[in-house]
């Protein structure tokens, strides 16, 4: 069991470390948006799905008795050819990290296991807590704001007209959704000190969102960041799978609504100065501006 999980866990995480990869250079070089994205959510595909090819590892197999005595023989043999020293030296110290893995490996699907569970537990109780406070502190918004989402979400292409709700609690404009019916959520702060220009575009943002489906993403995150909370290859996806996310909106938006560009990006600097004070941040289910 231990040593399954040691090479699916292996081999996923350098399968989505490649594709990561080929998504920053698309992301970075490439200056496509849309591919990038795709690239990025195919990271958490891949590390949520079976692995393709798993990657040998007969070489942490190799109890540390023998891994010394290998070391040891490289090394008498490099003092008879002083030519073969730096490769002698790679050699021993890849020998000590195999030791020092084969020694770990009993513990490996145990610490996995036990993390995974602390992650969902603690994942769980915070969306509980969160649907529980915007139960509390959100209201259906204005008919007057219901009509714009209306008008909003048509134009966009939505067939379902998602809940547009208002919250007296200080976060971030987002798209809320558990199952049933999708919310998109604002603080009734940030539209009292919008104009009436500007606001609707905060919303058009949060419905392209539900438009693109992200709230369908979230939940993929989530299964990844407990299944391979170990990995740094998950939260670096997560990050720029975001990052990606909010310029697709932009640019749909821009694509389907014709915005005026500075209506709509002084309604977006508004949401980032509404932000800039310590706001609550939402579980990772959320769709929002404001996860890194």
């Amino acid at each position: 069991m231990s040593d399954l999980l040691f090479q699916m866990g292996l081999s996923n995480a350098c399968f989505a470390l490649a594709l990561a990869l080929v998504a920053m250079v698309v992301g970075a070089r490439a200056r496509r948006p849309h591919l990038a994205h795709l690239l990025w959510l195919l990271v958490f595909v891949k590390l949520v799905t079976p692995p393709i090819l798993t990657i040998p590892v007969g070489l942490f197999s190799v109890p540390p008795g023998n891994v010394v005595a290998t070391s040891d023989s490289r090394e008498s043999d490099a003092e008879e050819q002083p030519a073969m020293a730096e490769t002698t030296i790679v050699s021993s110290l890849l020998s000590s990290i195999a030791a020092t893995v084969y020694r770990a490996k009993p513990w490996f699907a145990p610490l996995w296991l036990l993390g995974s569970v602390v992650v969902f537990a603690w994942s769980l109780v915070r969306v509980c807590c969160f649907s529980r406070l915007l139960a509390a502190e959100s209201e259906v918004a204005p008919q007057e704001l219901q009509t714009v989402a209306e008008r909003m979400a048509r134009r966009l292409g939505l067939n379902t007209i998602p809940t547009t709700c208002t919250t007296s609690t200080h976060l971030s404009p987002m798209v809320w959704w558990t199952g049933g019916e999708v919310q998109v959520v604002i603080p009734a702060a940030l539209f009292d000190q919008m104009d009436t220009q500007e606001s609707p575009w905060i919303l058009a943002h949060e419905l392209a969102h539900v438009r693109r489906r992200d709230y369908l993403v979230r939940w993929l995150e989530w299964l990844a960041c407990v299944c391979f909370w170990w990995n740094p290859v998950v939260w670096w996806a997560q990050r720029n799978l975001h990052a990606m996310e909010e310029i697709c909106c932009d640019d749909l938006v821009i694509s389907c609504l014709n915005p005026k560009p500075k209506s709509y990006a002084n309604s977006l600097l508004s949401a980032v100065e509404f932000l800039a004070r310590p706001a609550l941040r939402p579980p990772a289910m959320a769709s929002d501006g404001a996860h890194p």
